[in-house]
C-alpha cells in the first residue's frame, strides 16, 4: 500500500499582525522533520503544499533538513479556512487586530482566552445557520478540501502534503465519518509539523497514525512541541 503523509505546518506567528509566517521555532520544527525523514531512508514521493506562505515555508525547511533539492506542487484546495473572517463575524470588534491582540495579552491565560473565543467562532461557522455571513461558508471549505484529498488518492504512490490543521481535520472527518464537533476537536490538538499517515490502494484508505511528532520527541525537549 502507498502512504499519504499529512504534515501540519510549523509554528506560525501567533499573536502577530501576520500569522501566515513561520516563527524561528516553526522553521526548526520542519528542518528537524526533514532530517528525521532522511535519516530513516523514507522516500518523499510526490510533494504537495497548500498555497499559504506558512505551507511553502514548511516545505522549504523540510527540504533543507532533508538535504536534497526538492520541488512541490501547489494545491489551492489545501488552503486553510479564513480564521480571521470566522473570528470577525463572531466578534466584530476583533476586525481590529490590535484589539484582539490587546484582549489576549491582557488575559491571565492568553492562549486559553484565544482558544475559548476561537472555539465558539468555529462552532458558529460550521453550524449551518449563518452561511451567508462568511466569505467562505463551512460547506464550501469542506468540499474543496475533500476534492483535494480525492486528488491525492489518484496519485497512486507515496504523497507528502504540507497544509494546515483544519484541512487535515476535514480529511480525517471524511475518512472516519466524524461529525463537525469531533472534526474540530481533532483540529485543536494537531501539533505543529506533526505527521498523520494514511495508507491507501484502489478504493481502500485507512488511518495508520495520527499527529506523530517522533522527529521532535527524539530531542527530549518538550518546548519543541507546539500547537499554535
Amino acid at each position: 500500500m502507498a502512504s499519504i503523509y499529512l504534515v501540519r505546518h510549523g509554528q506560525a506567528s501567533f499573536g502577530a499582525a501576520n500569522y501566515d509566517q513561520l516563527s524561528p521555532l516553526g522553521e526548526r520544527q520542519c528542518r528537524l522533520l526533514g532530517e528525521w525523514w532522511r535519516a530513516r531512508g523514507l522516500d518523499t514521493g510526490t510533494l504537495l503544499t497548500g498555497p499559504m506562505h506558512r505551507h511553502h515555508q514548511s516545505f522549504e525547511n523540510f527540504a533543507a533538513g532533508y538535504g536534497q533539492a526538492l520541488s512541490a506542487v501547489d494545491v489551492p484546495g489545501l488552503a486553510e479556512f479564513d480564521h480571521e473572517n470566522v473570528i470577525e463575524v463572531h466578534r466584530p470588534e476583533f476586525a481590529d487586530k490590535a484589539a484582539m491582540v490587546k484582549f489576549i495579552a491582557e488575559h491571565p491565560k492568553p492562549r486559553q482566552a484565544f482558544h475559548e473565543f476561537f472555539t465558539h467562532a468555529v462552532s458558529r461557522w460550521h453550524s449551518g445557520e449563518f452561511d451567508h455571513e462568511y466569505n467562505e461558508p463551512w460547506p464550501h471549505f469542506r468540499q474543496r478540501v475533500v476534492d483535494a484529498f480525492h486528488g491525492m488518492l489518484r496519485e497512486g504512490g507515496d504523497v507528502v502534503v504540507f497544509t494546515s490543521g483544519g484541512a487535515i481535520a476535514v480529511i480525517l472527518q471524511e475518512l472516519l465519518g466524524l461529525d463537525n464537533h469531533r472534526c474540530f476537536a481533532l483540529n485543536g490538538i494537531i501539533a505543529n509539523s506533526s505527521v498523520t499517515r494514511l495508507l491507501y490502494r484502489a478504493d481502500e484508505v485507512s488511518l495508520h497514525s495520527f499527529n506523530a511528532t517522533a522527529h521532535l520527541d527524539v530531542h527530549d525537549d518538550a518546548g519543541l512541541v507546539t500547537y499554535r
